[in-house]
Order: C-alpha cells, then sequence, then structure tokens
C-alpha cells in the first residue's frame, strides 16, 4: 500500500522475482522517515534504513539491450544497475558528474530523471 500511495519507489537488482532485497528510492530523507513510522504504527513492523551510497537514479528509456551495451563497454562503471516494479532499467549513480557524463556519452541510453507510466494492454 505504501508503494502504491508513491511515497517511495521499489527497485530490484535485474531479475529479482521478489525475492531479494528491495531498495527504496525517493525524493529526500523525509520520505523514508515517514515510511519507517507508518510500517511501525500501521503495520506494527520495525525497519532499518541502510544507505547504499547512490543518490541520483535514472531511468534508461533505450531499454535493457543498450543499457547491457554500455555495461559491456565499462560506461557504467561504478554504477548500479536496477530495475523497478515494471522491469524497466534504472541506474544508479553516486553523484551529478557521473551521472551527467553518461547521459551526454552514451546518448543512446535516453536517461530520464522520471519515469514514464507503463505501457498497459487494453
Amino acid at each position: 500500500q505504501l508503494l502504491a500511495e508513491g511515497a517511495v519507489q521499489a527497485l530490484r537488482q535485474r531479475n529479482d522475482d521478489g525475492g531479494g532485497p528491495l531498495i527504496l528510492a525517493a525524493v529526500g530523507q523525509l520520505q523514508f522517515e515517514v515510511v519507517q513510522a507508518r510500517l511501525e504504527s500501521e503495520y506494527g513492523v520495525e525497519s532499518k534504513l541502510e544507505p547504499i551510497g547512490f543518490n541520483i537514479a535514472r531511468w534508461a528509456d533505450g531499454g535493457w539491450d543498450e543499457v547491457d551495451k554500455a555495461d559491456k563497454d565499462g560506461k557504467l562503471f561504478g554504477t548500479m544497475i536496477v530495475q523497478d516494479r515494471w522491469q524497466r532499467p534504472v541506474l544508479l549513480f553516486r553523484n551529478d558528474w557521473k551521472a551527467e557524463a553518461v547521459a551526454n556519452e552514451e546518448d543512446y541510453l535516453q536517461l530520464k530523471t522520471w519515469s514514464k507510466p507503463p505501457a498497459f494492454d487494453e
């Protein structure tokens, strides 16, 4: 329910079917604190947040093939490659410099600061 409300986004390692660790992404520290407080007050669950050292997320609209190409070519060194809840590629960066360098030099990745709504078949 907390994820559906949009306070934070859930990211996972690529090809994780839900059994691996959940990576929470938020705009700021306050969102993490709100989620922790709600987990405890509404669900009676204590939680522990552990920062992973990446502060910038970019969605790779170029898709997984382009991410794999950049990774194979060594362009994503120091970057964490994860997926969002719709299994779309997300790159996590430690700093603005690296995010901007990859966005400019590997423009085929089509890095975006936001995610588009998923396409649903009607």
